[in-house]
């Protein structure tokens, strides 16, 4: 008797190969892909089928099929703040850039440097 089992595993795919996987993943479904709602599943299925995950390659089935699911209940949706994503949101937000995060107002700089005010030294009392 053959039995299909699913074991839980962790793997890691590096962020930088985040937004391109998305993009593939999103080609993949075809015209229904644009409102479909981004899930895990969806990128490590691409990462598999892009040979990211060497060890995962036995749950292939064909060139275009991957054996994988996720989550054993279904594939649940990814969220930020809450609110899941479609696939491209998801390409929108691992696409935008990065803000920076110690950015400094203009006229703090210049009190700073002492150009908006006019700083006058304190004289010690003798």
């Amino acid at each position: 008797m053959q039995l299909k089992i699913y074991v839980p595993r962790t793997i890691e795919i590096p962020t930088e190969y985040l937004p391109a996987l998305a993009k593939r993943a999103l080609d993949s479904l075809g015209d229904g892909g644009a409102d479909a709602q981004a899930t895990r599943g969806h990128l490590v299925r691409q990462a598999v089928m892009d040979g990211l995950l060497r060890e995962l390659d036995v749950l292939r089935l064909d060139e275009t099929t991957v054996d994988l699911f996720c989550d054993p209940q279904g594939e649940a949706p990814l969220e930020i703040d809450n609110r899941s994503l479609s696939m491209n949101e998801l390409i929108d937000s691992l696409s935008a850039p990065k803000a920076p995060t110690a950015t400094k107002r203009p006229e703090a700089v210049d009190r700073l440097r002492g150009k908006e005010e006019r700083i006058i030294p304190i004289r010690r009392a003798a």
